[in-house]
């Protein structure tokens, strides 16, 4: 059984929907999913939650284009959703910043649901929330319950409920941790989280040209990444399926054709991945994470160096490289390293 994961750009309008639905139909081993709210369409465009937001704020144009969005998608697919759309307009403006913002999920939810005519499940139900984490028994314990007994379900990710059944939120981009909950709870034999990209990828795309995808990466590696600022997946979506066993694949909904990476506790990347964050101090911190770590510390210090870029440090682990330099040098600092351990190398191999 297969448990699967579609993020908001995924699921923008009804031909993402669609597309999803394509992707859920072509193995029946995937048989529960979970969502976000629907994302961005093009550029300027609003993501639904940051919609909501306003909304609970008395934005009546803000609730209206929510509410107009939802409409379009249903009658483009066919689908029936006056009822539910009656209920929202009622509600987001009435019940909290909390409930509002979990409403792009509920609602895409429900309309996945109806579109593959499998059932609905409404998060409050099933997870556990306190102070914004899960509590993972409790909600281990309802999603079996739950779930075991159906034979496919449709449910919203990013929020579930307090004691008081209360709904309450995840941080933002906390869908992938209600993927992960359901497919630890599960016992799932994979987790597909799909997106709007292939995979990992050897570096932030939007910093550095001619990234490679990373075919595989441990949890650990992940971990470490996301430590770091890569912002692929949310940290705390990594225990839950790491501690079950079960291996996540990261995929690309817009091309389902296309391999991804997978990560589990054994695999690990041949390729070196590159990240980087600020620090308040002025300063940046750079990972370059690669097994063969200790060895690739000659060929960076000296690309760095024809680059006329000194590190303020450099440690050196089996695992990883940790370099510090000036703020304003990080995104020439990736390129630079990146240039020299991946592009370089690949150039090297390919000839």
């Amino acid at each position: 059984m297969i448990v699967c994961k579609f993020g908001g750009t995924s699921l923008a309008d009804a031909t993402g929907i669609r597309r999803a639905a394509a992707i859920v139909r072509a193995d029946s081993a995937r048989r529960f999913v979970v969502v976000s709210a629907p994302g961005k369409r093009f550029a300027g465009d609003e993501k639904i939650t940051d919609l909501l937001l306003r909304a609970a704020q008395g934005d009546g144009e803000a609730l209206r284009a929510v509410l107009a969005r939802f409409q379009e998608m249903a009658r483009r697919l066919g689908v029936e959703m006056d009822g539910e759309l009656r209920r929202a307009a009622a509600e987001i403006p009435a019940r909290g910043a909390e409930y509002a913002a979990s409403r792009g999920e509920y609602l895409c939810a429900i309309l996945l649901a109806k579109y593959l005519r499998w059932e609905f499940v409404d998060a409050a139900e099933v997870i556990r929330l306190r102070d914004g984490r899960a509590e993972l028994q409790p909600s281990y314990d309802c999603l079996l319950r739950r779930l075991k007994p159906l034979k496919n379900a449709v449910l919203p990710g990013f929020y579930g409920a307090d004691g008081e059944g209360r709904v309450r939120t995840f941080p933002r981009g906390g869908s992938d941790i209600s993927g992960a909950l359901v497919a630890a709870a599960l016992g799932a034999r994979l987790y597909e989280n799909w997106t709007d990209v292939d995979g990992l990828m050897s570096a932030d795309p939007q910093l550095v040209k001619d990234t490679v995808r990373v075919p595989a990466v441990s949890y650990r590696q992940m971990r470490l990444l996301g430590a770091m600022g890569a912002q692929v997946l949310h940290p705390d979506s990594l225990l839950p399926v790491m501690n079950a066993g079960i291996p996540t694949a990261l995929k690309n909904s817009f091309h389902p054709e296309r391999p991804g990476t997978r990560i589990d506790t054994d695999a690990g990347a041949n390729i070196p991945c590159l990240t980087g964050r600020a620090l308040q101090s002025g300063a940046a911190l750079v990972a370059v994470l690669s097994p063969n770590a200790m060895a690739l510390c000659g060929p960076a210090l000296e690309a760095l160096r024809a680059a006329g870029i000194r590190p303020r440090s450099l440690e050196a682990r089996n695992d990883r490289l940790l370099l510090r330099v000036r703020g304003r040098c990080l995104p020439e600092t990736l390129r630079t390293l990146h240039r020299a351990l991946v592009e370089e190398k690949r150039a090297r191999d390919a000839g």
